[in-house]
């Protein structure tokens, strides 16, 4: 018998999250979270960011489903946009959340 305490972790996730557990299928396409992908220092692409906040060729932020994501650098430029997808290239220095 398991314990109560799995039990009541098991009761905090949400039905999209049981799902995605379930079905073996990745989170980020069932919940609609970021996947970020960083290419060393000079490329980041992320699909299923919300809008674009700011666009700067030192700051780029993004609003995604939880939360805002920050890309600082130098000679930052989006190379390719979609509804889903943003690549960006440059020097990027920092990457965060807030």
């Amino acid at each position: 018998m398991k314990p109560k305490k799995n039990v009541k972790v098991e009761a905090k996730k949400s039905l999209k999250e049981q799902i995605s557990l379930a079905l073996e299928l990745p989170q980020e396409v069932v919940m609609d979270i970021p996947n970020i992908t960083l290419i060393g220092n000079t490329e980041i692409s992320v699909e299923n960011f919300a809008g674009l906040l700011e666009y700067g060729q030192s700051k780029i932020r993004l609003n995604t489903k939880i939360g805002f994501l920050s890309i600082e650098g130098e000679n930052l430029e989006a190379k390719r946009m979609t509804a889903q997808v943003i690549t960006i290239r440059g020097n990027i220095k920092q990457i965060s959340f807030n």
